[in-house]
């Protein structure tokens, strides 16, 4: 997908939102009033502009960062997050042995508690003629809850089947990238994989709860070369999740002095919702990765994300996409707190 929306860009989503409601899922209905697109896309000189108030709610930008007043103007460049003072790294002459060997399945989860990850990176707001683009904010925040036990649900054999104790270990993973944008990820562990149980989306203009059955297969266990297709539809909106992954090699970072070995998981991911008029989708051209270790209870060390979001703006009566690419790696192993909240 290109990185502003035009013309040919529109048709595309609508079909995928008409097959999607149409084919397997008839619950689901959408409409399309034809007249908005015309205006918003075919016509961009006559597209109303996206007021800054929802630019500002859905674009991840670092704190005093302002919209400007037109597309041409050039874009500010805001003061970034200070790095957190306590607790700095050692030098690398100082570098300690791994932190843990690599392992290819976990059965566990990460340590609780509150992670920082470095982010780098361009978030971009863009409609009709007008595309409006700033930096990530520099740190993320990304907590992770303490772990219960679950039992497995009626599709258990789909999502990667029980464990030997006859329960799985299911968390919380909440990710702010920003104040208004997060993810909170409900994850439970079966024998072979890390499965979504539900993802909530939120920012300043809308909220999204997409809960798949089957639970999709985020992380597969196996050797390098592994790969699998996973799928789930949300009952309640007719939301379906496809994802795709491929283990594609062994990576060793140096987090604050300490070496990690990871698994690159090489992954796609599509969520079209038709209930709520969205589509987000990773970019076909920006391979997406993220590096877990499984010897960490399946902490996501590093991840590469680019991705497209298309949605119905009633303001607007038509379409704006947000377009997210970022790199982000966790500052330390360690949380700076163990607490049990997500």
């Amino acid at each position: 997908m290109t990185r502003r929306l035009a013309r040919a860009v529109m048709p595309a989503v609508v079909v995928a939102l008409a097959a999607t409601a149409c084919g397997p899922h008839p619950q689901a209905s959408i409409a399309i009033r034809s007249t908005a697109l015309d205006l918003q896309f075919a016509r961009p000189d006559l597209a109303k502009p996206i007021p800054p108030n929802v630019i500002l709610h859905v674009l991840p930008a670092p704190p005093g960062y302002v919209v400007p007043t037109a597309p041409s103007v050039p874009f500010p460049v805001a003061t970034a997050l200070p790095k957190p003072i306590s607790g700095a790294c050692p030098p690398a002459s100082q570098r300690p042995k791994p932190a843990a060997a690599l392992k290819q399945a976990t059965t566990g989860s990460p340590r609780p508690g509150l992670y920082t990850y470095d982010t780098k990176g361009t978030g971009t707001v863009s409609g009709g003629a007008q595309n409006v683009s700033a930096p990530m904010p520099s740190l993320s925040e990304v907590s992770v809850s303490a772990a219960q036990k679950a039992k497995p649900d009626a599709a258990a054999a789909a999502e990667g089947g029980v464990p030997p104790a006859g329960t799985e270990t299911e968390y919380t993973v909440t990710t702010h990238l920003s104040n208004n944008l997060a993810e909170i990820d409900e994850l439970i562990v079966s024998a072979s994989s890390i499965n979504l149980v539900q993802r909530t989306l939120s920012d300043g203009q809308r909220t999204m709860i997409v809960a798949p059955k089957p639970q999709v297969q985020l992380v597969k266990f196996g050797p390098v070369g592994t790969n699998w297709k996973s799928s789930g539809t949300d009952a309640s909106s007719g939301a379906v999740l496809d994802y795709q992954g491929t283990i594609s090699g062994i990576k060793t970072l140096d987090v604050c002095g300490q070496l990690v070995k990871t698994y690159a998981v090489t992954y796609s991911e599509s969520l079209t919702n038709p209930s709520d008029s969205e589509v987000i989708r990773t970019s076909s051209s920006d391979p997406n990765i993220m590096l877990v270790a499984p010897q960490l209870g399946g902490l996501i060390v590093s991840q590469h994300v680019d991705t497209d979001d298309i949605r119905f703006q009633a303001s607007l009566s038509g379409y704006i996409g947000i377009t997210l690419n970022y790199t982000t790696t966790v500052s330390k192993l360690t949380p700076s707190t163990s607490t049990t909240g997500s």
